[in-house]
């Protein structure tokens, strides 16, 4: 008899590309479709945002079923839509609660998340799909591993299926009043320190680690940083003595299909590790498409949000009363960020636009085609993070032949290898200590060697090049996961 596939149902806030934030939007868009090519039935269910309707499939011919969902006293209306264009994915419907401009943000997203996680487990009534294992990720999913456990496995419907919790990121928790404790109809016997309190707030991230039936994040150094008081965000104690047994790091991966300079359509000249030297024409044509100048420097480029846990203040810092900044622009190099966040640094970088004109530019915005080109046209990803549960990234870089300089911290530590130059080893430059004065150090080193020894700059590249961070090792750990718990 033949033995019937695994069944995986992932729940996530946001999903590429359909609705996007961060990484988080990146994993869910790429891990469940590498482990259908694998034999799992994955499947994924996220909120139907308004911006989307119409977006991608015609809005009325995809409907579902439609229930109730019960939130303490009040009694709200949910449909389900379902396209498979893309990935399975069952989309929530409520006016209510998801037809807002963000995905998040908003006083009540206490409710409109305990809304979508009981809207889940609901759903699972009224479609012909149940599955082994619900994998959820981040704060917005934790309280579905807690109904499931303590209420829902009470009905034989529900008892055999077992949750993931995956962390993307410790540092947002999902922390909310008492009132939360209402709308998931839940008694005050869980606002404990051993439950789901956590300073006096009711924490969605904690419902999710202490009730899931194990835990992932998403590199396994972070697996380990989160056990310390540097990196555990006030939970280090509760993941290293009590629920350490039940952690799993496994590192994220990314879609070789959309990250690949040799079929990139936003990119201006497609290239492979054999043909790597067309780096330059792209760098050429980026310089004449935005008002660089045109000449063989080193191209600094940075994609990501802009706020302090990318490391941003280290930019801030000064070096023998010199602008760290100043001291990198020194070295006559280029330098281009594109992204969006907090002020401070938004303002800091469009200074740093103005005072080197034809030398620097600010993209404080986020546009997919205009990353590429920057990917591709750029010599070395700066990415100094406080903190990196995995780093998408210095994956991407290294795929198009960017040499990353980088912290040495969780994902970017497991990545990224210091170039060794007497073996020929290693994919970039790295740096331990949280300051501008080594972040500095290590872009002059890169500097020295895309200078002075172009060779071994260019052997920098095609090592990442050549490098596999595909999704391919990381769904076979998955799958391993999944069926240790059937």
């Amino acid at each position: 008899m033949e033995k019937s596939p695994l069944k995986c149902l992932f729940v996530s806030s946001e999903v590429v590309p359909y609705a996007k934030t961060g990484g988080l939007a990146d994993v869910i868009g790429s891990l469940p479709k590498k482990l259908r090519e694998q034999g799992v039935d994955a499947r994924v269910v996220m909120p139907y945002y308004n911006k989307m309707r119409n977006q991608f499939f015609d809005h009325d011919s995809h409907f579902l079923v439609s229930y109730d969902v019960y939130l303490g006293w009040r009694v709200q209306g949910i449909g389900v839509y379902y396209d498979d264009t893309i990935l399975p994915t069952y989309f929530l419907k409520s006016d209510t609660y998801f037809s807002r401009p963000e995905l998040y943000g908003y006083q009540d997203d206490y409710e409109r998340f305990a809304f979508f996680c009981k809207g889940v487990l609901e759903m699972l009534r009224h479609i012909d799909f149940v599955p082994d294992i619900i994998h959820c990720n981040d704060w917005q999913t934790g309280p579905l591993c807690l109904l499931l456990k303590d209420m829902y496995s009470r009905d034989s419907f529900f008892s055999r299926i077992k949750t993931v919790y995956t962390i993307h990121n410790m540092k947002y928790q999902g922390l909310f009043g008492r009132e939360a404790l209402d709308v998931l109809e839940l008694s005050y016997d869980y606002m404990t320190p051993e439950k789901i309190e956590y300073h006096g707030a009711v924490s969605y991230m904690k419902a999710g680690l202490l009730y899931s039936d194990k835990i992932t994040t998403v590199s396994p150094s972070y697996a380990e940083e989160i056990k310390t008081y540097e990196y555990g965000c006030g939970l280090n104690r509760l993941l290293a003595e009590k629920l350490y047994y039940k952690i799993n790091g496994i590192l994220n991966g990314i879609d070789y299909d959309i990250y690949n300079p040799q079929t990139d359509p936003n990119i201006y000249k497609n290239y492979t590790w054999r043909s790597v030297s067309q780096k330059k024409e792209n760098k050429k044509l980026f310089q004449r498409a935005y008002g660089l100048e045109e000449r063989d420097c080193m191209l600094i480029g940075v994609v990501s949000r802009i706020t302090d846990q990318k490391g941003f203040d280290l930019m801030k810092e000064t070096i023998d009363n010199v602008w760290v900044m100043d001291k990198i622009m020194e070295l006559d190099v280029q330098f281009v960020i594109l992204g969006t966040g907090e002020k401070e640094y938004e303002d800091m970088f469009k200074y740093l636009a103005y005072r080197y004109k034809k030398r620097a530019n600010a993209f404080l915005t986020f546009s997919e085609p205009l990353a590429q080109k920057i990917y591709a046209a750029s010599d070395v990803f700066l990415m100094p993070s406080l903190f990196e549960p995995c780093g998408l990234g210095q994956l991407i870089a290294m795929r198009y032949g960017t040499v990353p300089v980088v912290r040495k911290t969780g994902g970017l530590k497991d990545t990224v290898t210091h170039y060794n130059r007497e073996t020929g080893e290693g994919t970039g430059f790295e740096f331990e200590e949280c300051s501008g004065y080594w972040m500095y150090k290590k872009i002059e080193e890169a500097y020295c060697y895309y200078n002075e020894y172009p060779e071994d700059f260019k052997k920098i590249q095609l090592n990442g090049m050549k490098k596999d961070f595909s999704w391919d090792h990381a769904a076979r750990k998955y799958i391993e996961l999944y069926e240790s718990m059937i």
